[in-house]
């Protein structure tokens, strides 16, 4: 039991121990990634300004936050570390700086501590005053006080320190130091296992052999850090991924290319705001547009990248945009701009004491004046070049400033001094060790340029295929939500027909009388709901008595038989729409106005046919006098004023009425035709309509018209 929770506290121990690794590489990624969140992040949870001048204060104000003492003051180191990058758009930056480091003096205690002070007071010294060989003895001093600590946070420590000593011998064309330094920045990155930090070494490794003139190294370091930059998803790993793989497309001349990965990765650091990134990436744009000798579009772009340079107080880098300018300006043979332009960064790297920039500097004015024959001025900038080229050892540029020299003595009939400048390139030439790598590294150079774009080759197929894997994904999603929307769009249209099949059927038996399924009452008043008004029509309505209990007589189905025959003969005889109420009861549309006595002979003739063919049916058999056969009668419209609206009920109700009236008449068959005067008013259509008919009948507002004394006429009562 014992042993098992000392197993269990050991994997407690394990799993924190990872936990706090992985939390202090990501904060190291997220410091290279974005700066300016990182300040704002750490500025919120450590409440920065702190006021304290002592150790026990500060730990006091520790515990006040939530802290603990080393876990503060570990924070306040990588917010001092912020404070000093040039990415940092903060106004106050370097006051901030130069507080957070003197409050970390002050609470030093170990060799780590003090490490990290040395570290920061040198970056300050490097970014206000620009001296880059003390700050590699500073540095130097820091690592010595970590180089035996194994920790992580000191492996950190150790990686950030050796990075920043590979740069700064770069800049100070200490080649060995600088590899050396920069191979132990890789040794680093690949025991700490994280991609990213690999990826920036392999890309300081690669700038590195770019800059020594080796492009085979330089190829093969870069191929590895942008494989591994499209590996993980940090957009600003991606950006000096994209920008080494313009330098490289620029070294190999293959200016499309450059461009692309140039503006990609400007796109990148725009969006993120770092514009000492960006700088340096128009840089490139700019040496690209050089070397196609588009001489106007690389100035441009110079010029741009000065204005970024100049904004974020990058002094070195705007030094090196008026050498390069002043490059272009004596190509395109504009000599008072490009010596203007050449005095200015001359002004800078004198100021700033940095003989490396300058000796090339001093050597681009030698050859300009060289150019145009202004002897004086070349021997004057080619000695000072000499002067800083033995300084440097730079065989190299003090063998072609002493041929400037040379020809400028010649034209100054100075011939001593020219055969002198003369042997003394003679016995550099011999001296300066011919390099029997050349072939080899040519060869390198095509292995490497080969492997590159076999690297590209397989990350755009790796793309492609995983686009085809996207595409074929999106493909059977597409097809199966088509499918699903097909089968809803099916589903429901087949539901609208059934329901619309539904509605139409129900409509069909709405319209038709219930026990003859004979059209009815409502398909009678759906005829007059779509009559126009103004055109002259004509409604009957009739009762054949005989007729009125003939489904009970009958039966249903024979009643059912004889009334549509008889509807059928009305329909021909007449020419007219029929509609039967119930059992006996019809009601007529024309669509012309007919008289009352036209619908009389047409409807007796159709009873006596009715009669002959269906002997059968009572009543009709042993009828010797006419049939009990009654008609109410009107013609549309019924009112002249054309404004005025009678509803189909209205109408119906009022040949109800016309009908009741001459069944009312003993002496059959009979019809009851009624007529409104043209002066007859809307009211008398108006419910309750029997009352207000029968009182226009009396006052003589309405004519009645009949076969029949219409005197003896009983007219209805509401």
């Amino acid at each position: 039991m014992l042993r098992l929770a000392h197993l269990v506290l050991l994997l407690s121990l394990f799993i924190c121990s990872a936990v706090a690794a992985k939390d202090l590489e990501q904060q190291e990624i997220e410091f290279k990634e974005n700066p300016n969140k990182l300040l704002i992040k750490l500025s919120k949870s450590t409440e920065f300004p702190l006021q304290f001048t002592s150790k026990d204060q500060f730990t006091q104000i520790a515990r006040e936050l939530g802290y603990e003492p080393i876990e503060l003051q570990r924070d306040l180191e990588v917010l001092a570390r912020v404070n000093l990058e040039t990415n940092l758009s903060s106004p106050t930056k370097y006051d901030d700086a130069k507080l957070l480091i003197e409050q970390l003096d002050l609470i030093s205690s170990t060799a780590f501590d003090e490490a990290m002070v040395i570290m920061l007071k040198a970056r300050l010294r490097a970014r206000e005053n620009k001296e880059y060989q003390p700050i590699v003895v500073q540095y130097m001093d820091a690592l010595n006080k970590v180089n035996t600590d194994m920790s992580l946070q000191a492996t950190l420590f150790k990686y950030i320190l050796h990075e920043h000593l590979g740069g700064l011998n770069m800049m100070l064309l200490q080649s060995a130091p600088s590899l050396s330094h920069y191979n132990r920045y890789r040794e680093i990155a690949y025991q700490l296992h994280n991609d990213y930090f690999i990826a920036e070494a392999e890309t300081a490794l690669g700038k590195y052999y770019n800059r020594n003139g080796d492009k085979a190294k330089s190829l093969q370091h870069f191929s590895e850090a942008f494989r591994l930059a499209s590996g993980v998803n940090y957009p600003m790993l991606k950006s000096q991924a994209l920008i080494n793989l313009a330098r490289t497309y620029r070294d190999l001349e293959q200016w499309e290319d450059a461009l692309k990965y140039a503006h990609e990765a400007a796109e990148i650091q725009q969006q993120l705001g770092f514009e000492t990134y960006l700088a340096e990436t128009l840089n490139v744009i700019a040496m690209v547009y050089e070397g196609q000798e588009k001489w106007s579009k690389a100035v441009d772009y110079y010029l741009n990248a000065q204005q970024v340079n100049e904004r974020v107080g990058n002094v070195i880098a705007v030094g090196i945009n008026f050498h390069n300018m002043g490059g272009i300006y004596s190509k395109l043979n504009n000599i008072p701009a490009a010596l203007n332009a050449l005095q200015r960064a001359n002004d800078i790297f004198r100021t700033l004491k940095t003989n490396h920039y300058l000796v090339h500097n001093e050597l681009l004015f030698t050859q300009i004046n060289a150019q145009q024959g202004d002897w004086t001025e070349t021997i004057d900038h080619a000695k000072k070049t000499l002067e800083l080229a033995k300084k440097l050892k730079q065989t190299d540029i003090q063998i072609e400033t002493l041929g400037y020299l040379s020809t400028a003595y010649r034209k100054t009939n100075d011939l001593n001094a020219a055969i002198d400048a003369v042997e003394t390139i003679i016995t550099l030439t011999n001296s300066h060790e011919e390099n029997p790598e050349d072939n080899k590294g040519y060869s390198e150079l095509t292995e490497q340029k080969l492997k590159f774009e076999l690297t590209l080759v397989s990350n755009k197929l790796e793309q492609q295929a995983a686009k085809s894997k996207h595409h074929q994904l999106m493909i059977i999603l597409l097809a199966f939500s088509l499918s699903i929307a097909v089968a809803v769009v099916i589903f429901v249209w087949r539901k609208l027909r059934l329901k619309n099949s539904l509605y139409l059927n129900a409509k069909t038996l709405n319209n038709i009388e219930p026990m003859a399924q004979l059209p009815g009452y409502r398909a009678f008043i759906e005829k007059l709901d779509t009559l126009d008004p103004t055109k002259p029509q004509t409604l009957a309505m009739i009762n054949v008595g005989e007729l009125n209990n003939l489904d009970i007589q009958l039966g249903l189905t024979e009643s059912r038989a004889l009334m549509q025959k008889l509807m059928i003969q009305m329909s021909q005889h007449l020419n007219t729409e029929v509609f039967m109420i119930r059992s006996g009861l019809l009601a007529c549309y024309f669509n012309q106005q007919r008289d009352a006595d036209y619908i009389y002979d047409a409807l007796v003739l159709c009873l006596e046919k009715l009669k002959t063919i269906q002997p059968t049916i009572p009543h009709f058999a042993h009828l010797h006098d006419a049939h009990q056969a009654s008609i109410g009668h009107i013609n549309l419209p019924l009112l002249a004023n054309p404004d005025v609206n009678i509803s189909a009920q209205l109408h119906f109700e009022t040949l109800q009425y016309a009908l009741a009236a001459a069944i009312d008449i003993k002496e059959k068959p009979v019809y009851v035709s009624l007529r409104p005067l043209n002066f007859a008013p809307a009211a008398i259509f108006m419910p309750p309509l029997y009352l207000n008919l029968t009182q226009a009948l009396n006052r003589g507002i309405i004519r009645a018209e009949s076969n029949r004394n219409t005197l003896e006429i009983n007219w209805p009562k509401s």
